[in-house]
């Protein structure tokens, strides 16, 4: 069946991306039908529209709610559903996807450290793992910061919300 992984961001995109990222953000195309090269090749890494597309699946209660659980009404907390301010630049949108082909390093390490004026949050998270990884994006590269939130400490690993 195969395990998620789970990325939240939010983000300040640079002014020269945000037309582009509008577009995408919206949904008017897909990064491969993008007219910048270096985003239409992550479009061809499998699961690429995921990002930011991807429904949770196995993600840490607190990602969703009120109420929160697996049977939640599916509204992301913490200010993360799926939306891109293109005056601002603000892009933020949490999803999950069976990363089998490091989709989400390389969407981090190709795309969103070219695209990113700055990070708020950058936040990934492995579905068995206790708490998720924190990144910045320094000088153009992405950088880890070190464990994040732990989400187990207020979950019954033995209730799925039956």
């Amino acid at each position: 069946m195969g395990m998620y992984t789970g990325l939240r961001c939010k983000a300040i995109i640079k002014p020269e991306y945000r037309e582009e990222m509008k577009h995408i953000a919206e949904q008017e195309y897909e990064w491969s039908d993008s007219n910048l090269d270096f985003m239409k090749e992550y479009g061809k890494v499998s699961r690429a529209t995921f990002i930011p597309r991807g429904a949770l699946a196995y993600m840490p209660d607190k990602w969703e709610g009120p109420p929160f659980g697996r049977f939640g009404d599916g509204v992301p907390t913490d200010g993360f559903g799926r939306n891109f301010d293109p005056d601002t630049g603000l892009w933020t949108f949490q999803c999950s996807l069976k990363n089998y082909d490091d989709t989400i390093e390389y969407f981090m390490d190709h795309v969103l450290s070219r695209i990113s004026e700055k990070v708020i949050h950058l936040e990934y998270y492995y579905e068995e793992w206790d708490s998720g990884i924190m990144y910045d994006i320094e000088d153009g590269k992405v950088v880890e910061l070190g464990k994040g939130v732990s989400y187990r400490e207020d979950e019954d690993e033995n209730d799925y919300g039956l």
